[in-house]
């Protein structure tokens, strides 16, 4: 039976995996739905340029894998939840270090810039790191003696 600390920590993980696969999906698959959601009106002649640009075209399509693999790391957070002990290396690495890296950069640029989209994301991101950090931070005597 897993206790209450764990149940928190695997809250913390599931919740990180939603935000990844929805996050990666959403953009991998669609960018333009993605701007819409957020109110960004997207220029019809965008895409072309996009298609003949030699510096907007690597950008656009790298930005979609990467969303992508936002979304893979998303669905790899299923294993923690299975097995918290044996997977907590990949919550440290998929729910602190991702967010503690990439919120800074995301809240800087959003809110120097004025861009909702990349405040809204940096803040989740930000909540995740505190959430899934006090799940951690409340399992560690139970991981170290290998009860979780």
């Amino acid at each position: 039976m897993r206790s209450k600390a764990t149940n928190i920590l695997q809250f913390g993980v599931l919740l990180t995996g939603i935000i990844y696969v929805t996050i990666g999906l959403l953009y991998g698959f669609s960018p333009i739905l993605f701007a819409n959601i957020f109110g960004i009106e997207v220029n019809p002649d965008w895409y072309n340029l996009i298609k003949y640009d030699t510096f907007t075209s690597p950008l656009y399509h790298f930005s979609r894998v990467f969303a992508l693999l936002m979304a893979v790391a998303g669905l790899s957070m299923i294993l923690p939840l299975f097995d918290p002990l044996k997977y907590r290396g990949m919550i440290y690495y998929n729910g602190i270090l991702f967010p503690v890296v990439a919120a800074p950069v995301l809240l800087v640029n959003g809110l120097t810039y004025d861009h909702l989209i990349l405040t809204i994301c940096g803040v989740l991101l930000l909540v995740l790191f505190f959430f899934v950090g006090f799940g951690l931070m409340i399992t560690r005597r139970q991981a170290k003696m290998g009860q979780e």
